[in-house]
């Protein structure tokens, strides 16, 4: 059998025949078993992930479809997840604040609920800057949108001009064949 040494793991690459007989079938099989993703690199699964690349594209695409035909499903589970983590955290610090302090529950709940404020505060705030400029960032895209129109214009207005009576004959008969065909396609 022949093993490689990869990241301080061992990575058989592949069996012999005389390992596949008797024992050496179990202890291909044990050491199979050892190589897990949890085990290789970031290098290796990148690699796995590129060479099965249809396949985990087929999969983001399917779990993203899935979510788009199931959004009240998958909004609700959204929901309750952020719902059950605010509670997994108010009960963290209603723990905390109670073996700390020594507070009794009326006390402990008051601390809690000014200190989740004050969590809550700073993800507050930087939404405000973020509203604040976002009539800003509006502006900026809607110039950077007209430039690149403008530019787009340019390059097929030189394009056009570019080409001989041929090409630009053949450019009109695809145009309007096409707006034929989608009328006929909405009417029919």
């Amino acid at each position: 059998m022949q093993y490689s040494q990869s990241g301080g793991h061992e990575k058989i690459l592949a069996p012999d025949a005389d390992d596949m007989a008797g024992h050496g079938l179990w202890r291909y099989c044990r050491r199979q078993s050892q190589v897990s993703p949890t085990n290789q690199s970031l290098g290796e699964l990148s690699l796995i992930l590129f060479t099965h690349r249809k396949a985990a594209l087929g999969l983001i695409l399917a779990v993203i479809a899935l979510a788009l035909v199931m959004i009240d499903t998958v909004f609700d589970l959204v929901l309750e997840l952020l719902h059950m983590s605010f509670e997994l955290i108010e009960l963290s610090l209603d723990i905390l604040i109670e073996y700390i302090f020594h507070t009794d529950l009326h006390d402990t709940q008051v601390i809690v609920f000014y200190l989740m404020w004050a969590i809550a505060g700073y993800p507050l705030y930087k939404l405000y800057q973020l509203l604040r400029s976002l009539p800003h960032r509006c502006v900026e895209c809607m110039d950077n949108l007209a430039r690149a129109w403008r530019q787009l214009k340019k390059q097929i207005s030189a394009y056009w001009h570019g080409l001989s009576a041929l090409g630009k004959a053949k450019w009109s008969m695809g145009f309007m064949t096409s707006v034929t065909c989608m009328i006929f396609w909405v009417l029919i």
